[in-house]
């Protein structure tokens, strides 16, 4: 099999099957149409304050779950009812995915820690006589279920506690100056506006196949796909620029770069480019592939695109850097959804950061380039390291140099 095909087939069965073709502006105007025709749910229409024929109180009492929750405050609030809980759950996790390894690796992994069992209580024999009556062929976990359970990733976690807009977001550099104002002021949403979930997905560095979700992001249809680049975070926009003297490199500048990065996106067939750079025009020129060239990304909105679900777009910034832009949904935009600042970002996966070569127990933040000490050039070090071992006297300084690395706050 190919390198082309295996990746195909691997970015496949981690973003899922494209779906067909979706024009967004023709989505748009069938959802105008159905509205005029009054094809439009009742839900939304009462969510939005219009007809009120649908029995709110019917499905309101049918759909409450105050016992439930009144339960679970009430374990939650004592702490050995909770900690029986959180060691049923836990016990069921592990053992099911311990399972799972061992099915796939066939070795046999360290047993965990979980929680002991805490005497019994009044409370907690009425909690496990509650546990188990339940019915449901599902609680606590089959050994089935272990052909559905994965170890954690990275990509799962979210660093960030809320959403973000673009109004909270930091810019390191914009190469379009009205752009960089139009996207700090936020985008509001104008009427029947479509909401476009992408997520970003970047290379694994140690497997060439194999991608991860580095961000996702919810932009509006009258948003430009400039607009969604300059929020999307990636650790090339915090490279310093490089300090010269007499045509002699020195070392890194402090603070955000100011070169334009330059950048281009393909989306079925067509190359969109920045607009300062030749970026697509030399894409072009050079792929087999028959390319067209577009428009500027910061004239470019999303309601003027036909793209497809679970199909992965390719994005190329700051030289060789690349991303995937897949497109998870598309839907019109609902009440309850914010009303200004887009394009939001509602995930961020933590960037793994190399630890330090001398304790290798906290991650490096400095790159020490030319020290013969250290055995490797550039060797990183965490700050207690290398305060500790400081800079060699005499000749021996002579030609290092210590560059703080990036710290991965840019656009979040």
């Amino acid at each position: 099999m190919s390198t082309v095909i295996w990746t195909a087939v691997s970015q496949e069965s981690i973003i899922g099957p494209p779906s067909e073709l979706i024009h967004i502006d023709d989505f748009l105007g069938d959802a105008r149409n159905n509205e005029a025709c009054g094809f439009m749910t009742s839900g939304l229409a009462a969510a939005g304050g219009g007809a009120d024929f649908v029995p709110q109180d019917d499905i309101a009492s049918e759909c409450r779950v105050d016992d439930l929750r009144s339960k679970v405050t009430d374990i939650f609030n004592n702490p050995r009812l909770y900690v029986h809980a959180r060691h049923v759950h836990d016990t069921s996790v592990n053992d099911n995915y311990d399972l799972a390894v061992r099915k796939t690796s066939g070795r046999r992994k360290r047993k965990r820690e979980v929680a002991s069992e805490t005497e019994d209580t009044p409370d907690l024999i009425v909690l496990k006589e509650g546990l188990a009556a339940i019915n449901l062929k599902s609680w606590p976990l089959p050994q089935e279920a272990a052909v559905f359970v994965r170890g954690p990733k990275n990509s799962d976690i979210n660093t960030l506690t809320e959403i973000v807009s673009s109004l909270n977001a930091l810019y390191t550099f914009s190469s379009d100056r009205r752009s960089k104002k139009h996207v700090n002021e936020g985008s509001s949403p104008p009427p029947h506006s479509a909401v476009v979930t992408v997520s970003v997905y970047n290379r694994l560095a140690w497997s060439y196949n194999f991608v991860y979700r580095s961000s996702q992001h919810a932009v509006l249809s009258s948003n430009t796909l400039g607009e969604l680049y300059s929020v999307i975070p990636c650790p090339s926009n915090e490279l310093p620029d490089e300090r010269t003297v007499d045509e002699k490199f020195v070392g890194y500048e402090s603070g955000p770069p100011k070169r334009p990065d330059g950048c281009v996106v393909v989306i079925e067939g067509t190359a969109y480019g920045d607009g300062l750079t030749n970026h697509a025009s030399k894409l072009v020129t050079h792929v087999s592939k028959p390319l067209t060239t577009g428009p500027k990304i910061h004239d470019t909105t999303f309601s003027s695109l036909s793209l497809r679900l679970n199909h992965p777009y390719w994005l190329v910034h700051s030289g060789d850097c690349e991303h995937f832009l897949v497109v998870d949904q598309i839907r019109l935009l609902h009440p309850h959804d914010p009303s200004s600042g887009y394009p939001l970002t509602t995930q961020i996966t933590p960037p793994l950061l190399g630890n330090c070569r001398a304790c290798s127990k906290v991650p490096a933040v400095f790159s020490v380039v030319g020290d013969m000490r250290l055995g490797e050039s550039p060797c990183i070090l965490c700050a207690p390291c290398w305060r500790n071992m400081g800079m060699p006297r005499g000749k021996d300084a002579d030609g290092i140099m210590v560059i703080s690395l990036p710290k991965h706050e840019s656009r979040w």
